[in-house]
């Protein structure tokens, strides 16, 4: 009887916070969109990352370097660090410079439908009925969503759609292939091994193409505080509800609760961006939802 309720709190407390860690991650897109015409991409996501690495680092430094990686594993955990640190906010940021923050939110949240094709592609999982079905119906949704013209430059915001597209593939590259070392080695010391492989590209990219020091000596109190809600909850709070999710809940179970993710950024960049939020938008978010839903259900009884 006791254990039943450990498992049930376990369960309850998983997904709360891994629906915790979806809505921070919808903010982000929205906290994004309104700096980007202040920071350059690369610098935004450089500072973002490496700011979030430091902290979980302090947070964690003695579970951290009680850790030893296997050599062997080094180049491919930095492969992984550069997909889902360097490719993805990159991407993530220059797309947000084109389209909205509540399409970007929507996009993302098709990255578990992504995971299950690469998945597949890879021969790691095989491909059911209902994730068959759940993949159509997310991508019929998103493109009845995203032909819906929001300004006068449709093109362009096509434009940050796609951008904001190859990185959410990449994002999905890495939770295809990062399982067996979270496995091995724990989410904590991979992630803050990988967000400081992939900041360090993203460093290069930012003293090559961006302007780091301009950028941030201008910044307004606003624009300060939008900044310090990417790092900070947006950042370190929602990696951190994400792995511990991931300890007291199955990926499948936390996958679910990534319908948080486009709802906060639609709510948010109504409030923050004055985005407007439309028939076709909700839609396209009831769709992604129930896909997630679907992917993941159980049809055993």
């Amino acid at each position: 009887m006791n254990k039943d309720k450990t498992v049930l709190s376990n369960v309850l407390l998983g997904s709360f916070l891994a629906s915790l860690s979806a809505t921070l991650g919808g903010s982000t897109f929205v906290f994004t969109r309104f700096l980007i015409e202040s920071i350059d991409p690369f610098t935004l996501s450089f500072i973002r990352y490496g700011l979030t690495g430091l902290i979980l680092f302090l947070i964690s430094a003695s579970v951290y370097l009680k850790i030893k990686f296997d050599k062997k594993d080094l180049l491919s955990m930095g492969l992984l660090g550069i997909a889902m640190v360097t490719i993805f906010p990159n991407f993530m940021a220059l797309g947000l410079e084109h389209t909205t923050a509540s399409r970007a939110g929507l996009l993302y949240a098709t990255m578990p439908l992504c995971t299950i094709i690469i998945a597949y592609l890879f021969k790691i999982e095989k491909l059911t009925i209902n994730k068959s079905i759940a993949v159509i119906l997310a991508i019929t949704g998103v493109i009845f969503c995203i032909s819906e013209k929001v300004d006068n430059n449709f093109n362009d915001t096509l434009k940050g759609d796609f951008l904001m597209m190859l990185g959410v593939i990449s994002a999905s590259c890495f939770t295809v292939f990062s399982g067996k070392y979270l496995k091995k080695y724990g989410n904590i010391p991979v992630m803050i091994y990988i967000i400081f492989i992939g900041s360090f590209f993203s460093f290069l990219l930012s003293t090559s193409f961006g302007n780091p020091l301009s950028n941030l000596i201008t910044l307004n109190n606003y624009e300060l505080m939008a900044l310090g809600m990417l790092i900070l909850p947006g950042g370190a709070l929602m990696m951190y509800c994400w792995g511990k999710a991931l300890q007291l809940i199955t990926p499948t179970q936390a996958a679910i609760s990534l319908g948080f993710n486009p709802l906060s950024a639609i709510l948010l960049g109504s409030i923050i961006l004055n985005e407007a939020i439309t028939i076709r938008l909700l839609i396209g978010f009831i769709s992604i939802v129930m896909a997630i839903v679907i992917a993941n259900w159980n049809f055993k009884k």
